[in-house]
């Protein structure tokens, strides 16, 4: 790409439980340097997808403070057109990820550490609340389909299978147990800030995902709501500090840096 700084194209992104291809009709278009396919989520507006892009590439750290997003170039390669590109900046400006210039066009603003650690405590929150209300509201059959879904994740770590959209399905199934609209789309709000490719940036945290999954489950299905609420709290904690240990460095809690952009997601592809 001419611009410097500038994305090119990366893994996938999450969504709901259909995917396609950016401008390459049913199929997803594969990765043009690492053969991976590039996903964006069906069932939301171009807007929508364009800007899960562009947070995706900047939370994980290869769009660091100071790149540009071209949206010529942006439109080009999802296979859309200009004005979701610049719809979708506008929405990622009032996130504080961006800024839009007249002259200047779109700067990369990214987040502080404590941003993304503020932000972890309260997905955090969220997801031990969720938890600890499918405790109690859960039914056999909800019950049933968690188990199943809790061991997909489990097969797709051990076969090398699509690990982020089996975490992403489980996690939505707690979710979905808890029973509240309300909580579902504070969650969903907030856990924007995770990236899709999180497992590649932090694979440490696979092992430990599959027996934080099994504690969830467990605690669940013991309608235990106390301790389903502090399991799934300790698994977006740890999750979290790995996270911001990866895209941050090692540093005390709280500091006031930035993502440091690609140099920080190095290896994130492999």
């Amino acid at each position: 790409m001419a611009t410097p700084g500038y994305l090119g194209p990366r893994d996938g992104m999450p969504g709901s439980d259909e995917w396609a291809g950016a401008g390459a009709g049913p199929a997803a278009v594969a990765d043009a340097g690492q053969g991976r396919p590039r996903r964006l989520r069906l069932g939301a507006t171009a807007r929508d997808r364009v800007a899960d892009v562009l947070r995706d590439e900047i939370m994980s750290g290869r769009l660091g403070p100071g790149a540009r997003i071209d949206l010529d170039e942006t439109a080009a390669w999802l296979g859309t057109s200009r004005t979701p590109v610049r719809e979708a900046c506008l929405a990622l400006q009032f996130e504080g990820l961006v800024r839009v210039a007249p002259r200047s066009g779109v700067t990369v603003i990214g987040l502080r550490q404590r941003d993304v650690e503020d932000n972890f405590a309260l997905i955090a929150m969220l997801s031990g609340a969720a938890a600890a209300w499918a405790a109690e509201r859960i039914s056999e059959a909800h019950l049933a389909e968690l188990r199943r879904l809790a061991a997909d994740v489990r097969s797709a770590v051990e076969t090398g299978g699509d690990l982020r959209t089996a975490n992403f399905l489980f996690h939505r199934a707690v979710n979905q147990a808890s029973d509240s609209v309300r909580l579902i789309a504070l969650i969903r709000q907030t856990g924007r800030i995770i990236p899709w490719s999180f497992f590649d940036l932090v694979p440490e945290q696979v092992g430990c995902a599959l027996r934080e999954h099994d504690d969830i489950v467990d605690a669940i299905a013991a309608h235990n709501g106390a301790r389903a609420r502090r399991v799934s709290e300790e698994h977006v904690v740890s999750a979290g500090r790995l996270l911001v240990a990866r895209v941050f460095g090692p540093g005390p809690a709280g500091a006031g840096s930035t993502a440091a952009g690609p140099a920080a997601g190095a290896g994130a592809g492999g």
